[in-house]
């Protein structure tokens, strides 16, 4: 469940860090955890869960919330993180959703509990001596249209039982997509401070606990994310991390740009 990976040598010769990533445990992804959704085989229109939106607004808050506590507790638990250790794993990546501190949609209610499993986590790692990487995999709005994002942005179901997603997908947490132009209509910088303020909260609350090695304050934005948009959003969230502790590494993805 949780395998151990690691990378090749750097060229400056120092030892790689053996390292981790624990998905599908904070934001699901239907690959990693495809038990929490047999549930919705056979199912139609507004009663599939296919990510984390669309689970918790299938199931609702109440039910969606008693599955994922127990999620919560059992995907991972102290003796994975001790197991881990044993096998000399150093660094463990924590993808989390952006509705962790404040939740809208479907999520209020239904991801009660994250941030308590976090603030666990952390403590357990730390007593096993492994370093946390926290990971905002979940944007407000969907950073590039995968169901990693939260929700796989955009289904349009045609009827009952049939959906596209591919031919529609749209990352549009800077703003509204038009597919047509190939363009944003416009930039949504409410939004965008939206995703600065989960970055904020993220150091505020954990950003000098002695397990966190870094922050990523998006993950995976996508390739038509227009790139001094971006690159203004990694500056911004990259001084407030260095503002509270200038000691965490500043983690972000290129953006399909290779």
């Amino acid at each position: 469940m949780l395998a151990a990976a690691a990378v090749a040598s750097p060229p400056d010769g120092k030892p790689a860090i053996t390292g981790t990533n624990i998905g599908g445990w904070l934001v699901l992804e239907p690959w990693i955890t495809p038990s929490l959704f047999y549930r919705f085989l056979g199912k139609s229109k507004g009663e599939v869960g296919m990510d984390s939106w669309t689970f918790c607004e299938a199931l609702g808050p109440e039910e969606g919330n008693r599955i994922m506590r127990s999620h919560y507790e059992n995907w991972v638990t102290e003796k994975d993180i001790k197991d881990l250790a044993d096998r000399e794993v150093k660094i463990i990546r924590v993808p989390v959703g952006d509705w962790t501190f404040n939740p809208y949609g479907p999520y209020v209610g239904c991801m009660d509990g994250a941030e308590d499993k976090i603030s666990w986590l952390l403590d357990t790692a730390e007593a096993h001596g492994i370093m946390v990487w926290l990971d905002v995999h979940a944007m407000k709005g969907s950073q590039n249209g995968f169901d990693n994002s939260g929700v796989a942005n955009k289904t349009i179901w045609s009827d009952e039982n049939n959906f596209t997603h591919w031919p529609n997908q749209a990352g549009e947490w800077v703003g509204p997509w038009n597919a047509d132009k190939k363009e944003y209509d416009y930039i949504d910088w409410y939004q965008i401070k939206w995703a600065e303020d989960m970055t904020t909260d993220l150091v505020n609350k954990w950003g000098k606990h002695k397990a966190v090695y870094g922050i990523e304050p998006i993950n995976e934005p996508w390739e038509f994310t227009p790139l001094d948009v971006l690159k203004d959003f990694y500056r911004k969230t990259r001084r407030i991390i260095k503002d509270v502790n200038p000691d965490l590494k500043f983690i972000f993805h290129e953006s399909f740009r290779f």
